[in-house]
């Protein structure tokens, strides 16, 4: 029993320390899309609509697993659509993709139970929800950023990396989802998960599969050209494919007249950068397409969309910076009403000056008139007492 309290403590230490490292990681990353790319406000989702597209995780897992089969890929392919039906296949896919998520939704509740502010989530207010929600928020930024280093297994991790970045992603939408006290659960909780994944804008995904794809074909160009030579080895790649024959050909003519043996040419040094800059492309894009799943699930879950990035590293950190933005806040308020009361008394004071302007301006014109209609009645006088001397006269 206490060798069993041990191991579990020892467990429980090494899971807390990973935590705070990831959060610390999640938090760098956080700073630096910050200052590398514009603010976004992103819109919430509407749950629970039956027609929404699918996500771009399941296209780009099977085109990394044809890039991976080759023609292989095509043939199986070709042969399965004459045995087995469309209907069969898809269901098939969709079982495949439920299991992932299932397995993200059980690692998410493994985990998040093991954060102590999680054991009184339903006392917390929305700042330190949100607090909570940017600490997994890191976590999970970190987790899909080392999803990165697969690059380094050229077009197997190209599939294992995709694999990875949905988990992660899954995990996330369960994470939050809880945080925030609006838990997905079973096969609707699946299809809520991936129909805001759904929403999410994972565009910049082709756009790695892409590049990622190309360094795994020039390095598995490269190795067999350690053996077979260069010049042999682009021969055989453009008789495989004529889009790639041309460019082929055009490398061979130019070699030629430059007078560059291509079989000669050291592709050592070569062979040692593609998979750092494809671990470099890996990381940077996952780190992208993370905070897009972020940021739709924080303003679908969230009761009040709070956007700002704030970097959180650690539990004590976390709660001063929340205790520091409520004082900001209500430091602001209060200089707020002060002011407007302020400008209240200040614009009170003018229209009381200006009434008695317009009274005193009043007054004037009404002694002026006064003043002019004495000076009428006595001119009237002055003559009738003249017309009656003539009179008597």
């Amino acid at each position: 029993m206490a060798k069993q309290t041990s191991l579990s403590k020892g467990i429980s230490t090494v899971g807390s320390f990973t935590r705070n490292n990831l959060e610390r990681v999640g938090a760098m990353i956080d700073t630096m899309n910050a200052k590398t790319s514009k603010p976004r406000q992103y819109k919430a989702v509407d749950l629970g609509d039956e027609d929404y597209q699918q996500d771009l995780f399941r296209e780009q897992t099977l085109k990394a697993t044809q890039q991976l089969l080759g023609t292989r890929f095509a043939t199986y392919g070709k042969y399965a659509k004459k045995v087995v039906p469309n209907s069969f296949f898809q269901s098939t896919v969709d079982g495949a993709f439920a299991q992932v998520a299932k397995l993200a939704a059980h690692w998410s509740q493994i985990d998040l139970p093991n954060q102590h502010r999680f054991a009184n989530i339903a006392n917390l207010d929305d700042e330190e929800r949100y607090a909570l929600a940017t600490d997994i928020a890191n976590q999970n930024r970190a987790l899909a950023a080392i999803g990165g280093l697969t690059g380094l297994a050229g077009l197997p991790g190209l599939l294992a990396d995709t694999l990875w970045l949905l988990l992660v992603s899954l995990r996330t939408v369960y994470q939050l989802a809880a945080v925030y006290n609006k838990p997905l659960t079973g096969k609707q909780g699946v299809k809520m998960a991936y129909e805001l994944l759904a929403n999410a804008d994972l565009s910049k995904m082709q756009e790695k599969q892409a590049l990622l794809a190309g360094i795994g074909i020039g390095k598995g160009l490269l190795d067999n050209a350690q053996s077979s030579g260069l010049h042999n080895e682009l021969k055989n790649l453009g008789m495989k494919n004529n889009n790639v024959n041309f460019y082929a050909q055009q490398i061979d003519s130019i070699a030629s007249q430059v007078g560059i043996d291509l079989d000669q040419i050291n592709l050592s040094w070569i062979r040692r950068f593609l998979p750092a800059t494809a671990v470099v492309i890996g990381v940077r894009y996952n780190s992208q397409l993370i905070d897009e799943v972020i940021g739709v699930a924080q303003a679908t879950f969230a009761p009040d969309a709070k956007l700002a990035n704030r970097a959180i590293t650690d539990d004590s950190k976390s709660e001063a910076e929340v205790s520091k933005f409520s004082s900001k806040e209500e430091k602001q308020n209060t200089e707020d009403k002060a002011a407007e009361s302020q400008s209240s008394e200040d614009k009170s004071a003018d229209d009381t000056d200006k009434k008695a302007d317009e009274k005193g301006s009043e007054s004037k014109n009404s002694k002026k008139k006064d003043e002019s209609a004495n000076a009428a009645d006595s001119k009237k006088v002055s003559k009738t007492d003249k017309t009656a001397d003539k009179q008597k006269k």
